[in-house]
């Protein structure tokens, strides 16, 4: 399981128009704390396409239905993504996913940054 980034990239690495896009599928699962794999890359160093496409593989994962498990709520998700927020994933990526999402304020709002509602 741990190797599958570097299948992904063994695999898509011939399509030439896929080449710069390759670091998505090879550094989705590093973490902004540098505990992800496969190179521990943390911070900054994650490229930021992949940091995006995280967040994304993220909620899909966890709100799906899997055969050996439910799919978390909305909410549920929503609040994993938030307590992951400078350590799993990129703070300012997270709260613009949010953001986005309509689960916190826009910060170009005049409101007040609040909690998950």
């Amino acid at each position: 399981m741990r190797r599958h980034p570097e299948h992904a990239v063994e695999l898509l690495a011939p399509f030439h128009f896929l080449q710069p896009a390759l670091d998505i599928p090879y550094c989705h699962h590093e973490r902004w704390d540098g505990t992800g794999y496969p190179e521990g890359l943390r911070g900054e160093s994650i490229p930021l396409n992949a940091r995006i496409i995280a967040l994304a593989d993220v909620y899909d994962a966890i709100t799906d239905e899997r055969p050996y498990r439910h799919g978390m709520a909305m909410g549920e998700a929503y609040d994993f993504i938030n307590r992951g927020a400078g350590t799993l994933f990129d703070a300012s990526l997270s709260r613009l996913f949010l953001e986005t999402m309509g689960k916190i304020p826009d910060s170009n709002s005049s409101r007040e940054p609040s909690e998950l509602q």
